[in-house]
């Protein structure tokens, strides 16, 4: 089989050596080695190109290995998107022509020659059995063991530890669970306080206590040091709250002279007082970190865990447990605070807590540009092509679930930092929402977005907060200082505004079409804190990828990430994505309080970006996209590709320019048809050429009315459908007051179809004499009116009423077109709206019916289209009209779908299925193939070549843009591995400056904090070098930048 000629052929290695293997010597038997083989061939022709992977065991070289190749180690892609062949660089050198033979040891050659059928092949899967079946086998013996532990298990009745007396006590959480006597079991477990004791009663376990058993616990004191003067706890009766239960324990204070006060001695002996006066109760701190883990990856609400301690504690409910509940609560909230300002480096201040800054205790992103910890001196100074490389994406989303009843109050529930970390300083957020809070929103110039009008509304007049607003970084999905405010009703721009204003850029919203529109305006009432030069500053607006094709045309080409320079793959939906990891918490944060709604949001999202900061990794891809380009590029005149590059390029410098990806294409309407009719009218009484039959109304006009009614028919009829045994009198009437009403305008129009098509009189009269035979009334939507397309071919009328009908018709057409794409649009948006927001019976049954009322609406515009295209097909004989059929195609079933694939409507086990059939493929936008109905022009002004010239110019601006995004988003992605090392860097030496800065302390507090800062600063160094292989030789970083696209 012949190959297909190669343009150009670049093939990779990737070496996997054992690290341990024993040195070589001159007897032992060779290496081996696994190399991967990765080839990349772009066809000669405008045909697909291709890449393919290979896999080959070989003997390893003699010479020493060479490293890991790293995917980042290339020169900086030059954005050279002109006609010549894109030359794939591999980072191994730079001949135009790489082969095997530059980068393999020759004795591998001869494996990389070999055709795939003689490649090793796969090593086949063992079968192994079921684990499951084979438990199953043993499934008798396991219950048997669990039920041996429900004994003494040995036949010894004797201690375990002294052997003199008999052992009838056993502990269930020592590993051993040995049989001991009374007073050994309370010498072994005083370290041991909190573990569940057992005795033995004739027959069976019974649940008794360490206190029963006679342990106290002394605080004040290292373990097994007797006090001279101990202190016991008020009332002889103190509860503490373990990982393993809630226990009634004996605690005795240390009352001599040199004692702490009774919560330090507390806090040092690990159990975490529950108030600071004569505390009673206390929680070990192991099980609040216990509890603040498990709340961070499963939203386990207090109530419940405090649950699950008493269970853990008894389970039959017979026995009388102390109800902690409240104190847990005041418990975990007070170690979410002090946690957040330990790890922000709080205690280290000697300034003290009271200093803490607004922000200054959220988590910073790493890989977002933060001027003085990760950017180089003079990045400000680069060159302006790449000057995106440095640019802040911001986006902006609200979250309706998170909503808050109206429970207590800020006096009866007090913040604990005001403002410290992700949610606005309170007190100046609602100075700024009651003096602006109370405008009305602009009225939409876009579709009708919910957030804008349920911001009008008093859909939310029952709640204290409605959700929440914020601003996230945009590239790396995490949550910035001050970037959260709580929502009274719906997404006002006064609360979004504050949030942005705060930040500041790239700033990607989904209904940024309208809130940028003003900004800058409304920005100039605020007071002058939040004020800045934003002229000074070049910030870009963009919709969300997901949420654009609910916009109308103008803005998915104005507000697009894909048709925007500098932004890369950035798709603008970190905010929505973020929101189901919060989106479980709202079960619990809806009954909390003002304050302990918010710090309780700031701490989990304080562990999200956490676990961002751990998690960032990111592999390029672009070579498929760049290559897709110049293939077709390839492909096209040099006479167009200049211009058409000229004009993007312009478009680029100055969006308020001309817009190349917008079709100039004249938009046909049945308006401008008729204006258009109109005026040939008036051109023909200037010249004494009229034809008309009647005094008022011409030809044209004639036509006109009749497809109007024809239009009327069809809704008429669609309504009358609608009604059913449940429809009331009033919606019947209405009904038939329209059938009057159209019936009547029918035959007025009759009358004059009778002087302009006398030769359909015979016709309407034999179809009057069918009806009278059948006895039966034709309603009025089923009357037929016999325009000029549906007549017979043996019935001829005037040339003119044909030429008219057949430009009306196209008209229509063209508009049922733009109906359908427009309710195809708001479909997808009122899924993605139902997915997002709407919960419970009542609220999805309303969704449902104005779902419902949308798909009414595409059905009708479908079939408006298809009447007219009916229509034309029979006029376009009579007319001589050709090539319309290029673009009013016939709509099948299959058309009808929306321009992200028609997912609007599937369910989530759809959706699971569809994401697995489809995973590892490309489905983003220019991946996927459209419908034709989205690629529809409409008329060219120059005739039918110009408007193909035009349709080519859009495609090739897209696929040029997809190409420099991919391009961008390589760049990107190594300014931003850079960025994180740095910030690392910075971080780790921030830490380590912050041991020694408290010298007003005692040796160990001072040494405590030392400790801790050292060990952070550790730890970034530890993530630095687990993430090294990001990093970039200073040979590829700045200055070897491209100087221009």
């Amino acid at each position: 089989m012949s190959r297909r000629p190669l343009k150009r052929r670049a093939t990779t290695f990737e070496w996997d050596t054992p690290t341990d293997s024993p040195p070589a010597s001159q007897d032992a038997p060779r290496a081996t080695v696994r190399i991967r083989h990765t080839a990349f061939s772009i066809n000669d022709t405008a045909g697909p190109s291709s890449m393919q992977s290979t896999y080959i065991t070989a003997p390893a070289s003699p010479s020493k290995a060479p490293p890991p190749e790293r995917v980042y180690q290339q020169d900086y892609l030059l954005y050279q998107m002109g006609s010549e062949p894109m030359e794939v660089d591999n980072g191994l050198g730079g001949e135009d022509d790489i082969t095997a033979e530059d980068v393999v040891d020759p004795e591998y050659q001869e494996h990389l020659d070999e055709d795939a059928a003689g490649l090793p092949k796969p090593r086949q899967k063992r079968t192994q059995k079921n684990p499951l079946r084979t438990w199953l086998d043993e499934r008798e013996e396991f219950l048997l063991e669990l039920l041996r532990r429900d004994g003494r298990g040995s036949g010894s009745t004797q201690c375990a530890n002294c052997n003199d007396v008999s052992g009838v006590v056993h502990c269930k959480d020592c590993y051993s669970g040995a049989m001991v006597c009374q007073e050994c079991v309370v010498s072994t477990h005083q370290s041991n306080p909190f573990h569940r004791i057992e005795i033995w009663q004739e027959n069976h376990f019974e649940k008794t206590t360490l206190k029963h058993m006679g342990l106290v616990i002394q605080l004040g004191h290292p373990v097994g040091v007797h006090c001279i003067n101990p202190k016991p706890a008020a009332g002889d009766r103190f509860v503490i709250l373990d990982i393993n239960g809630i226990h009634d324990v004996a605690l005795a204070y240390c009352a001599c002279a040199t004692a702490c006060s009774d919560p330090i001695q507390l806090l040092r002996a690990g159990l975490y007082p529950a108030t600071t006066q004569a505390p009673v109760t206390a929680a070990t701190m192991n099980a609040l970190q216990h509890f603040h883990l498990l709340t961070f990856e499963s939203k386990t609400s207090a109530f419940e865990y405090h649950n699950t301690l008493s269970r853990l504690t008894d389970n039959t409910r017979t026995e009388d447990i102390p109800d902690r509940y409240e104190e847990l609560l005041r418990m975990i909230r007070q170690w979410r605070n002090l946690k957040m300002l330990k790890r922000a480096g709080r205690g280290h201040d000697p300034a003290g807590v009271a200093a803490t800054k607004e922000g200054e205790c959220a988590i910073l992103c790493p890989a977002c540009p933060q001027p003085g910890k990760n950017l180089e001196a003079g990045w400000r100074n680069a060159p302006e092509a790449i000057q995106f490389l440095f640019a802040l994406f911001l986006g902006n989303d609200a979250n309706f679930r998170m909503v808050r009843r109206k429970v207590s109050s800020e006096a009866a529930d007090p913040t604990l930092s005001a403002g410290w970390s992700y949610f606005c300083e309170t007190t100046k957020y609602r100075a700024h929402l009651e003096k602006y809070g109370n405008q009305k929103e602009v009225h939409s110039t876009c579709v009708k977005h919910h957030a804008v009008h349920d911001a009008n509304t008093g859909r939310f007049a029952n709640l204290a907060t409605s959700g929440i607003g914020t601003t996230d970084c945009a590239r790396h999905m995490m949550k910035r200082p001050n970037s959260l405010g709580e929502l009274q009703q719906g997404e006002k721009y006064a609360n979004m505004d504050y949030i942005f204003y705060h930040l500041t850029v790239v700033s990607s919203y989904d209904i940024a079409c309208q809130w940028s529109v003003h900004l800058w305006e409304r920005m100039t009432q605020l007071s002058s804190r939040l004020q800045f030069d934003h002229s000074s500053k070049k910030i870009i607006f963009l919709i969300p990828k997901f949420h654009l094709p609910a916009h109308i045309q103008k803005c998915q080409t104005g507000y697009s990430f894909n048709l925007t320079l500098g932004v890369g793959r950035t798709d603008g939906e970190a905010p929505e994505r973020g929101w189901s990891f919060i989106d479980p918490l709202s079960t619990s944060t809806k009954e909390m309080g003002p304050a302990s709604y918010r710090e309780t949001i700031d701490d989990h999202f304080s562990d999200w970006n956490h676990k961002k900061v751990v998690g960032l990794v990111a592999v390029p891809g672009r070579d498929d996209h760049v290559a897709d380009y110049n293939t077709f590029t390839n492909s096209l005149p040099a006479a167009s590709i200049i211009p058409w590059s000229i004009w993007v390029e312009k478009w680029e410098k100055n969006p308020g320019s001309s817009n190349p990806f917008v079709t100039t294409s004249k938009k046909v309407t049945q308006h401008n048809v008729r204006l258009a009719l109109a005026e040939e009218d008036a051109a023909n009484l200037q010249a004494d050429e009229v034809s008309c039959v009647h005094d008022e109304i011409t030809p044209g006009l004639f036509i006109a009315q009749g497809l109007e009614i024809e239009s009327q028919q069809r809704r008429l009829k669609a309504d009358k459908q609608v009604l059913d045994s449940s429809a009331t009198p009033l919606q019947r009437s209405k009904v038939q007051e329209r059938q009057n009403a159209l019936l009547r305008k029918i035959k007025s129009w009759m009358t004059i179809q009778l002087l302009y098509m006398p030769e359909v009189s015979p016709l309407r009269a034999a179809a009057d004499r069918a009806a009278a035979s059948q006895s039966a009334n034709l309603e009025s939507y089923d009357i037929d009116l016999s325009l000029p397309s549906t007549l017979p071919s043996r019935v001829r009328v005037k040339p003119v009423l044909y030429e008219y009908e057949f430009r009306l018709q196209r008209a229509q057409a063209y508009e049922g077109l733009d109906d359908l794409r427009g309710h195809l649009c708001l479909r997808t948006h009122m899924w993605a709206y139902k997915n997002r927001n709407v919960r419970g019976q009542a609220a999805n049954t309303r969704s449902n019916n104005l779902l419902q009322r949308v798909q009414k609406n595409v059905d009708a515009s479908a079939g408006q289209y298809r009447t007219a295209r009916a229509a034309l097909d029979s006029l376009s004989d009579r007319t001589g009209h050709s090539g319309w059929q290029e673009s009013l195609q016939k709509l099948k079933d299959e058309d009808i779908r929306a321009f992200t694939d028609d997912t609007d409507g599937e369910t989530q086990a759809e959706k699971r299925k569809r994401e697995k059939r489809n995973k590892g493929k490309d489905l983003g936008q220019g991946h996927k193939k459209l419908s034709w109905i989205w690629m529809t022009v409409g008329v060219a002004a120059n005739g039918e070549d110009s408007g193909l010239q035009e349709a080519l110019r859009i495609q090739w601006c897209k696929a040029r843009a997809r190409a420099m995004r991919w391009s961008e988003e390589v760049l990107m992605l190594r300014e931003e591995m850079r960025r994180v090392l740095a910030f690392l860097s910075w971080h780790s030496v921030w830490w380590d400056q912050q041991a020694l800065r408290r010298t007003d302390l005692s040796p160990e507090v001072t040494e405590g904090l030392a400790a801790y800062a050292y060990k952070q600063a550790h730890m970034r160094r530890k993530i630095r070098k687990d993430n090294e292989i990001l990093e970039l030789p200073s040979s590829h970083y700045i200055p070897s930048y491209p100087e221009s696209f």
